[in-house]
């Protein structure tokens, strides 16, 4: 019997949000009232969530998960073992190719003098 009466109260609170889609909670609750019915707020969002009044998972807790994951997605962190993001390497047509070679001969040159000057090094150690 019981689940009767609280289908029929979900079912009042359904009419009501559709003659009405304002309708307070405490105005609703008193016409069911004088109808016999017996309603709980949990019912009137049931009731909107069943006419598309709300989304389902908007409720507080959803909205603070969903503020700190993009917090955290644009504090860039990352989980254990993932690659750093590399930056754009600035490649725009001949001009880029041809400048990114030319740095990376200068840096392949930088790269072999300090390879020489280590090689040197430890020849004078060893002798």
């Amino acid at each position: 019997m019981a689940a009767k009466k609280n289908a029929d109260g979900l079912a009042f609170l359904v009419d009501a949000l559709r003659k009405d889609r304002n309708v307070s909670y405490a105005d609703a609750q008193a016409a069911a009232k004088k109808k016999g019915l017996k309603v709980w707020p949990i019912m009137f969002g049931k009731a909107k969530h069943i006419l598309g009044h709300v989304k389902s998972g908007a409720g507080k807790g959803a909205k603070r998960r969903a503020a700190k994951a993009a917090k955290a997605m644009s504090a860039g962190k990352r989980g254990p073992g993932r690659p750093r993001k590399i930056a754009a390497t600035g490649v725009d047509g001949l001009d880029g190719i041809v400048a990114a070679v030319r740095n990376s001969r200068q840096e392949l040159a930088r790269y072999q003098s300090a390879i020489e000057r280590i090689g040197s090094i430890i020849a004078s150690i060893r002798a």
